[in-house]
């Protein structure tokens, strides 16, 4: 894995900027993907940090 971010976490940062900070993906389906994220308005790390 590189450790620039993917063009879609980039496009989803700037689109949820000041809400939510996207820091990796987790996975991915036929139908969804998944992604790890800081709530940022409400100061809250991802669940297990």
């Amino acid at each position: 894995m590189t450790d620039q971010p993917s063009e879609a976490i980039t496009r989803l940062n700037a689109a949820l900027e000041g809400r939510y900070r996207i820091e990796s993906e987790l996975g991915e389906g036929g139908m969804a993907t998944v992604y790890l994220a800081d709530d940022i308005k409400h100061e809250r790390k991802p669940v297990g940090e």
